[in-house]
């Protein structure tokens, strides 16, 4: 009888230990996936760029950024040159909200092999955003243009790099696919 409990005791104990290391394990995957949807959350939200519109300064996020390069100007046309910038914005706007959508299946340990490539492809293509983001903002910060940065970007591009990590470290991802 003492064998039997004392088996007993080490199987409770074990299974014990082994919810502990799968709550731990979900502790470490879920903290960085809330800190990176928080950070592209707030590169949609927060002020992108401050432009000067009829000689008053007006600051705008992303999607006031789109209206913007999409939007009639004085004679009530699209500018034709802003029209690939607005449409590429629409895009980049697209890719962080499927990246919002997509991101908390890698806290998931039970994740489906489509969920995982539709995952890193939404990954890939907001770090082609985001690079494409800082080279229209870098064109847009040029000695003639009106335009001043605001913290939309770099958050943007942190909450990017930490997708990325999460996407494609190896560590991560032996324990993501447990």
């Amino acid at each position: 009888m003492t064998q039997d409990a004392t088996g007993t005791t080490t199987e409770a104990a074990q299974r014990l230990l082994e919810r502990r290391v799968r709550a731990l394990e979900a502790a470490v995957l879920v903290f960085p996936v809330i800190v990176t949807e928080i950070l592209l959350v707030l590169g949609l939200l927060v002020p992108f760029v401050t432009d000067k519109v009829d000689g008053e300064e007006q600051t705008v996020n992303l999607f006031g950024l789109v209206g913007g390069l999409l939007g009639p100007d004085e004679s009530g046309e699209v500018s034709s040159g802003d029209a690939p910038f607005g449409v590429a914005f629409i895009v980049l706007i697209v890719v962080i909200i499927g990246a919002l959508l997509f991101l908390p299946s890698l806290a998931r340990s039970d994740i489906s092999p489509l969920t995982q490539r539709i995952t890193l492809t939404f990954v890939v293509l907001l770090i082609a955003g985001t690079l494409g983001a800082w080279m229209v903002m870098g064109m847009g910060l040029s000695s003639n243009s009106p335009w001043i940065m605001e913290p939309a970007l770099p958050i943007l591009s942190v909450g990017t790099v930490l997708a990325a990590l999460l996407a494609f470290l190896p560590v991560y991802r032996d324990i993501w696919k447990r």
